[in-house]
């Protein structure tokens, strides 16, 4: 008899946290279609969306033992600034879950080909700068996406773990002190692409081919009516029961006009 364990690695996702702001930051906890999510909604125009668990492959790789078969069939190439790579199953350590730069691109594409947590378009965080800037090197990259998280609220300085900041890990349970890939290539050397190391809070880049743990975020709060005329604070209050009557009214409203 077969005891290998399947279970369907898009149906993750701890008890709902309350919606709350974490201390000074703008963070609020929130589910979409069962998966726990964080919204940082003041990045940018509509805000952006983390994945809750900070290492959310090697969950997916710990209930689903075919992930990577799935990933690959559904991306089975990433196309670099070197040209095509094929993604392979050497490509990913499912025990710790870090993955090469391919491996980590390919499996923020295929959450969004599954519509993970309700949606597509799922990428790595980025390591640009303020205003489309360069990325930066060093410490104190408080721009770049994982950079502005790391340094949430001002409560952990250069040199520090992430885990020491109070804010977060009210918010992210499974917060990871480790390097992370972004989806952002190393302009000067077609073979590396830029880490962010939550150890320390220090931004630089890398090989490629090394592996290293991936972060998923998505653009604007996912699953939220899209309404034009209200705050991005509002938009994800949409999302939950808390305020499911004023968001009815204001898409009322807007539908009336």
């Amino acid at each position: 008899m077969n005891n290998t364990r399947r279970i369907d690695a898009r149906r993750l996702g701890a008890p709902t946290a309350n919606e709350q702001r974490v201390g000074g930051f703008p963070l609020l906890n929130y589910r979409s279609s069962g998966i726990d999510l964080v919204h940082d909604i003041d990045f940018g125009p509509n805000g952006i969306t983390w994945t809750q668990d900070a290492n959310l492959f090697k969950t997916q790789a710990r209930l689903d033992v075919t992930v990577v078969d799935q990933l690959i069939a559904l991306v089975p190439t990433i196309t670099d600034a070197q040209g095509l790579h094929f993604v392979v199953p050497e490509d990913f350590d499912t025990a710790s879950g870090a993955m090469t730069w391919w491996g980590a691109r390919a499996w923020a594409k295929w959450l969004g080909l599954i519509g993970f947590a309700g949606a597509g378009g799922w990428r790595l965080c980025s390591a640009i700068g303020c205003n489309g800037s360069a990325p930066r090197a060093g410490s104190g990259a408080t721009c770049s996406e994982i950079g502005r998280l790391h340094y949430a609220g001002g409560d952990v300085d250069a040199g520090d773990p992430i885990t020491s900041n109070r804010y977060l890990t009210g918010a992210f349970p499974r917060l990871q002190n480790d390097l992370y890939w972004t989806g952002t290539e190393y302009a000067a050397n077609a073979d590396g692409a830029w880490l962010f190391s939550t150890t320390d809070g220090f931004q630089y880049f890398g090989a490629k081919q090394h592996k290293r743990l991936a972060w998923a975020v998505h653009e604007g709060p996912v699953g939220a009516t899209r309404l034009t005329d209200v705050s991005p604070l509002e938009r994800l209050l949409c999302l939950t029961t808390l305020d499911t009557a004023t968001c009815r009214r204001r898409q009322m409203q807007q539908a009336s006009r």
